[in-house]
């Protein structure tokens, strides 16, 4: 697969999604290391004031962020935007791909029910 805009949109996604499941396992284990970090999409609007609509949209690869967006993003995820970059970077490319053949079916799936 070409890597084009929808490759990377949906790469920031998963980035998003799974750090955001990584704060969640973190308070599991450790309840007081989990009390102030971000544990859901809606806690993200909370913390960095961009409304839920966005967030979700980035979330599900839809939406390209502007980057004043991508800094409220990581400033409420308590990290530095290029640490965030850098960890959405590292998803594999095969795993990216998956997501987008997985939605793609669930979309054509969606089309023929109508």
């Amino acid at each position: 697969m070409e890597k084009g805009k929808k490759f990377y949109k949906y790469r920031l996604g998963l980035g998003l999604l799974q750090w955001i499941a990584n704060n969640k396992d973190i308070a599991s284990k450790d309840r007081e290391a989990g009390r102030h970090l971000v544990k859901s999409l809606r806690g993200l609007e909370s913390s960095s004031g961009i409304s839920y609509t966005i967030i979700q949209g980035i979330s599900k690869g839809q939406r390209s962020p502007e980057y004043t967006t991508l800094e409220a993003i990581a400033e409420a995820l308590n990290t530095k935007l290029s640490i965030f970059i850098a960890f959405c970077e590292a998803i594999p490319d095969a795993e990216v791909v998956k997501t987008i053949e997985k939605d793609s079916k669930s979309k054509s799936k969606k089309r023929s029910d109508k």
